[in-house]
């Protein structure tokens, strides 16, 4: 080989090793990398993240850190998340790792620099990050082995007081309202009476023929025909016992005609076959009289009396007395008759 083919290849060798030199500065300059924790004081067991940074030219494969389980004694590794890497500009990547940490050893901790080994041997140049303290504060008593296993302390026994429960007064109130709402419209569409009497001192409940018999006594002796008042007559009669019939037989008779009432009695065995045509005496007279313009006379008006009364006596529910309110009633009768005499 010629001298100076050699002093070419030389030349050549030396020029490729500086452009290798400088671009490996150059890229060494260009690599970063960050530790940053989420607090530097914890509570003895509690747990924060340490966050590994690497910053880096696209292109390059930088591994990092091998960790496993702990970065120094005092000092555990929880848990490790996945790599995750974000496009920069300037054609830069930013991978980041989050290391869950916990400690069980109260004291001030040193973290010393976490070394990017394998990435330092690629670019030629020490890879890492700035040491660390950690702060983890025992707040428990210390434990003295002297005294012994103590007893688990017993709950505190503490006074009940009623401002606790009202908090919640709202809620029952709230709750109670919609209650009441709901049972209301729920009787009212299912057609039943609304109990209105809730809070009333409960007065005994008078039968219902008793009822019927004391109001037709009151419109006799209104005289309310023989003032020709005929109409209020007869709706007053028919009223009386339409809530008769309401109550015995549970017909809702106060909103039906005469035919409907009729039909709705046909399945009840009366005790005197005569009740139902007295009562479609009353029904068919009243009607003529309030649509028909009918005018009785006044042995008719006599009769719808009379069969009222006829009605309510014959199916009304017999009380069955005991032996002694027999025995009662008789010993009255015979010291009211004596009392005559």
């Amino acid at each position: 080989m010629s001298i100076k083919k050699h002093i070419q290849q030389t030349l050549l060798l030396a020029v490729s090793l500086i452009l290798f030199g400088f671009q490996s500065n150059s890229v060494a300059q260009n690599v970063s990398v960050s530790a940053t924790m989420d607090s530097t004081v914890i509570f003895i067991g509690g747990q924060i993240d340490l966050k590994l940074q690497l910053s880096q030219p696209d292109g390059l494969d930088l591994p990092f850190p091998l960790l496993t389980d702990t970065i120094t004694k005092n000092i555990e590794i929880v848990r490790l998340s996945e790599l995750d890497t974000l496009n920069r500009e300037n054609g830069r990547l930013l991978i980041e790792q989050n290391l869950r940490i916990t400690s069980f050893d109260s004291g001030l901790h040193y973290v010393p620099p976490i070394v990017f080994e394998q990435a330092g041997e690629k670019i030629n140049q020490l890879v890492q990050t700035e040491a660390m303290a950690l702060m983890v504060i025992n707040p428990f008593e210390e434990v003295d082995p002297q005294k012994g296993i103590m007893d688990i302390k017993k709950p505190i026994s503490t006074p009940f007081h009623l401002s606790e429960l009202y908090k919640y007064l709202p809620w029952v109130l709230g709750i109670i309202l919609l209650a009441g709402i709901v049972t209301f419209i729920i009787l009212k569409y299912m057609g039943r009476d609304i109990p209105v009497k809730i809070f009333k001192k409960e007065v005994p409940v008078i039968p219902a023929h008793e009822r019927a018999l004391s109001e037709l006594d009151k419109i006799k002796q209104e005289k309310l025909w023989q003032q020709n008042r005929i109409k209020e007559y007869y709706s007053s009669v028919t009223d009386t016992l339409r809530h008769y019939m309401e109550e015995r037989f549970e017909i809702r008779a106060m909103e039906q005609t005469t035919d409907e009432i009729m039909d709705s009695l046909k399945e009840i065995n009366f005790r005197d076959v005569k009740s139902s045509d007295n009562l479609k005496q009353i029904l068919m007279t009243a009607d003529l009289v309030k649509f028909a313009k009918h005018e009785p006379l006044p042995d008719e008006h006599d009769m719808s009396m009379i069969n009222a009364y006829f009605f309510v006596n014959q199916t009304k529910i017999e009380e069955i007395k005991s032996l002694e309110e027999e025995k009662a009633a008789m010993l009255s009768k015979e010291n009211e008759e004596a009392v005559t005499e």
